[in-house]
């Protein structure tokens, strides 16, 4: 299958390159500069001591990029340039930590596309097909809140009563996870045109690993649906193969109820290794310039430990006084059932912080 997945885009592309012969040179590229800041303050309590923190939210960094396109008659070329400057990020934090934490520098996107009317094709780091497919939300809270719990207490570790470290030091990320795709990547990608709302996309990186997704979004009668499934075989990329289905779909009513759910399924290519699932669900509200949500989730069996779960329920509240400006507050407590033995305690956490995008 991933040589077949592999044939297709290396035919795609050369039909692409048949398809742009005879253009001739234009004017040069006009870039755009965009980002935003995302900084929050947040109390943490393990069940052994609390402390306080500022960080950057790892919901949605903060970032910068350059973006710059043009159409050339029925082709539109760009460039697609970001970059993460994280100080402190959320997901790493340590309840010992007594300094201003690591800076992040990472490279998000370093990608080049061509948009026709056969498709759109893409080379160079970016999202992979599958990536978002776990993260569908029309909430308006998914700046705090989203399926990816662990962004903003993955780095916790569990505590016993007793206030020992849980399993040698478990930490929240290392039991949860939304399962979306292989997230950015160095690959090259396809995606279709929009049909009626849908769409798909494939696309092939590094270590063999091939992703496979189909879209949906649709606006009727004041209903906005937000839909996407992805298919992910892993090979050689994470070290440890595996084959992995994610999806969610979010669906906002127009007098401003919304209903969020999401599904991933890892299947490790390991003899007598059990599956891993991953479940989340949000029940929302939005009205003019507020939003706010509650949220459920749970992870089985991530680490390999037969009948471990780990869950989570949170709320939200984000308004949004002026264009780009966004002021959120959200309340988290994470659960461990522990497989055998005694459960740790629960984690629980309070943030309070801003995002501005320019």
């Amino acid at each position: 299958m991933k040589h077949t997945c592999t044939r297709t885009l290396m035919s795609l592309c050369t039909a692409a390159l048949i398809a742009f012969a005879g253009f001739t040179p234009a004017d040069a590229f006009e870039a755009k500069l965009t980002g935003q800041v995302n900084q929050m303050f947040m109390w943490a309590d393990d069940g052994d001591r609390d402390d306080v923190f500022v960080a950057d939210n790892a919901n949605s960094s903060t970032r910068f990029r350059f973006n710059a396109s043009k159409a050339f008659g029925k082709v539109t070329a760009g460039v697609h340039l970001e970059f993460d400057a994280q100080r402190n990020s959320s997901s790493a934090l340590k309840m010992d930590q007594n300094n201003d934490g690591g800076f992040n520098w990472n490279d998000r996107w370093l990608n080049l596309f061509f948009d026709t009317e056969f498709g759109k094709f893409e080379i160079g780091k970016g999202s992979g097909a599958a990536d978002s497919t776990a993260e569908m939300d029309l909430s308006g809270t998914s700046v705090i809140n989203y399926s990816g719990v662990a962004d903003t207490a993955g780095g916790f570790i569990w505590k016993n009563s007793d206030g020992s470290d849980f399993d040698g030091g478990a930490t929240v990320g290392q039991v949860r996870n939304n399962m979306d795709g292989i997230s950015r990547n160095e690959r090259v990608r396809y995606n279709t045109p929009k049909f009626g709302g849908f769409s798909m996309a494939t696309s092939f990186t590094n270590g063999e690993a091939w992703e496979v997704a189909g879209f949906y979004a649709a606006d009727f009668a004041g209903n906005k649906v937000a839909a996407a499934v992805g298919y992910v075989d892993g090979n050689r990329r994470a070290g440890v193969a595996y084959k992995q289905l994610s999806g969610s779909v979010s669906w906002l009513m127009p007098f401003g109820l919304n209903l969020t759910g999401a599904y991933g399924l890892r299947d490790f290519d390991a003899a007598g290794r059990t599956d891993a699932e991953n479940y989340y669900f949000k029940l929302g509200y939005k009205f003019d310039i507020h939003a706010m949500s509650v949220e459920y989730g749970w992870t089985e069996d991530l680490r390999g430990v037969q009948g471990e779960e780990s869950s989570n329920w949170g709320v939200a509240y984000v308004v949004t006084p002026w264009k780009g400006v966004e002021l959120y507050t959200s309340y988290r407590q994470y659960m461990l059932d522990a497989a055998t033995g005694s459960d740790p305690d629960d984690i629980r956490q309070v943030m309070v912080g801003s995002r501005i995008r320019f």
